[in-house]
């Protein structure tokens, strides 16, 4: 019998590892990460070690990288009875853990027009496509902001990852220094530069673009406050 890694899984996820293991497709294989796409677009399942980039929808290992995780992009392994089964090893969820979540703020009068951000989901390069990290800053900072989300979003304009990252994010769920820093911008901090210099670090371009789709959003905010309330 293989080994097997004990882990802990989102609660965003924990239902795909769940009944009769069934089949995921390889989408990508890093030294701290490994994502894995299930039949349904949108569902992903990444895997990562505990010094990867921390995604909402993860399972997380408790030991770091580099790790051989044996497969390839393209290879099908199996998921399911709560264990994700590699060719040489297994990897076990026995507990959760629980993701960071932007709070939603009481909603204001103002509605933003959402179209030209949905029509260039799935524009750029990647796993996650730049216009698609625009969109993801975006709405978590509406949701801290107070103003309304779109009611359906063109997920299957774009990657499986991306996609599952987005509807993440609509829900209010990111990475830690993404919430940080939205938090802070909703709270109206004085000193952002440190929770800017995080998001900033995130991927080749993600965080830039994030920071785009957050900046966007806390603009529009800022210059359709009522009369006499402050920003």
């Amino acid at each position: 019998m293989h080994p097997r890694i004990p882990a802990a899984a989102s609660p965003l996820t924990l239902g795909l590892l769940t009944g009769t293991p069934r089949p995921a497709v390889v989408l990508a294989a890093f030294p701290t990460a490994l994502y894995l796409g299930l039949p349904e677009h949108a569902t992903v399942l990444p895997v990562v070690t505990s010094d990867a980039l921390v995604l909402p929808t993860a399972v997380r290992l408790p030991t770091p990288g580099p790790r051989d995780w044996g497969v390839a992009v393209g290879d099908v392994v199996n998921v399911g009875g709560y264990v994700v089964s590699l060719p040489s090893h297994g990897i076990r969820v026995v507990r959760s853990w629980r993701p960071r979540q932007v709070t939603a703020a009481p909603r204001l009068p103002d509605c933003y027009d959402w179209s030209p951000l949905l029509d260039d989901v799935g524009l750029g390069e990647g796993l996650t496509p730049r216009a698609d990290d625009v969109l993801c800053g975006a709405l978590l900072a509406a949701r801290a902001l107070g103003l309304d989300l779109p009611t359906e979003l063109p997920l299957t304009r774009t990657t499986s990852l991306s996609a599952s990252l987005v509807a993440a994010a609509a829900k209010g769920y990111a990475v830690p220094a993404v919430v940080d820093h939205v938090t802070s911008v909703a709270a109206g901090c004085a000193d952002i530069d440190s929770t800017r210099a995080r998001v900033l670090a995130i991927g080749h371009t993600s965080g830039e673009a994030l920071l785009e789709g957050v900046d966007r959003i806390h603009e529009f905010v800022n210059t359709h406050l009522p009369e006499g309330i402050p920003s």
